[in-house]
């Protein structure tokens, strides 16, 4: 018979990387690299941040990664492919067929080839392959029938909110149209999340918004620092709303702004970097004061301008 738990008292559930990724609006995967320590794969400055604060706050333990023993270094030919060092195989596998379905290498419709030449090819187990392939059937990209094989589904189909699917799609390359796509879903949303923020505000938060815009306003003609102070104004924007939806599309937002700032930035502009940094003031005042409607416009006006300058 189980011990009566005392009355105020409750039992304490294990902290998972589940409970992280959702703190930190990021994917299960995303957490399991920012933890590995593994630098090779791109992931934002920002993310990272996000993954080590949501470790701190819920006090996650993650299981330093097993040594293997060691084995003597094997000669490669040069066709053969590259171990990635350092990465977890599952991620790796993950990332490289994901990158090669959204670039069209595995265009809709198409069926993979048969796991043992992918487990030949990327030099990992069939376990190690089909967690990869059970992992990007759950985003939507793949479908696999038993004596059929496992085929490459229809775009309509791929959850492109995944924040995965989304770095995939920037590190592939963005087209105009998807670029388009992505401005109309900040339109969409970040308007909204400004209204939000000029209602649920704290002061700790209107601080680090300003500090954001002052950030911007000393970038000069660094296309990094101001990218870095444009996006976090814009992340702390959708904190601030406290709305966990809004949280958890952060990555929709990094993504769109980035590359929109890639391809053209006020900072190549005459008194780009003013004006950009002052109508960024003009969204934090309005939240300042509690006023929804100006905070909704400020925010339509920077986002309309980005659209226009990555469509130059």
């Amino acid at each position: 018979m189980p011990h009566p738990i005392p009355p105020g008292d409750t039992v304490p559930r294990r902290v998972t990387m589940t409970d992280v990724a959702r703190e930190a609006g990021c994917s299960q995967s995303t957490v399991s690299v920012v933890l590995s320590g593994d630098r090779s794969i791109r992931i934002s400055p920002e993310t990272r941040r996000r993954v080590v604060e949501a470790v701190a706050a819920l006090g996650y333990r993650h299981a330093a990664p097993r040594q293997l023993p060691h084995r003597p270094a094997q000669h490669r030919s040069e066709d053969e492919p590259p171990r990635r060092r350092g990465r977890s195989h599952t991620a790796w596998v993950m990332h490289e067929i994901g990158c090669r379905i959204v670039s069209g290498s595995y265009p809709e419709g198409a069926l993979l080839p048969g796991d043992a030449g992918l487990m030949q090819e990327f030099g990992v187990s069939r376990t190690v392959l089909r967690e990869a392939m059970k992992t990007l059937s759950g985003k939507g990209l793949l479908n696999a029938k038993t004596r059929i094989g496992t085929r490459v589904t229809a775009r309509a189909e791929w959850h492109l909110f995944d924040p995965d699917v989304l770095v995939w799609h920037a590190e592939v390359g963005l087209d105009a149209a998807f670029l388009s796509a992505l401005g109309e879903m900040r339109l969409v949303l970040e308007p909204e999340a400004a209204a939000l923020a000029a209602a649920r505000r704290s002061p700790e938060q209107l601080a680090a918004l300003y500090a954001w815009v002052d950030r911007m306003s000393g970038a000069g003609n660094s296309r990094r620092e101001f990218v870095d102070a444009d996006l976090n104004f814009h992340l702390e924007v959708a904190r601030t709303a406290g709305n966990p939806f809004l949280r958890a599309i952060s990555t929709l937002i990094e993504v769109a702004l980035v590359a929109a700032l890639t391809r053209s930035s006020p900072v190549d502009e005459p008194r780009g970097v003013e004006n950009s940094a002052a109508q960024h003031r003009a969204i934090a005042d309005a939240i300042a004061t509690g006023n929804p409607e100006k905070a909704r416009a400020g925010m339509r006006l920077v986002i309309g301008e980005g659209i226009r300058r990555a469509g130059n």
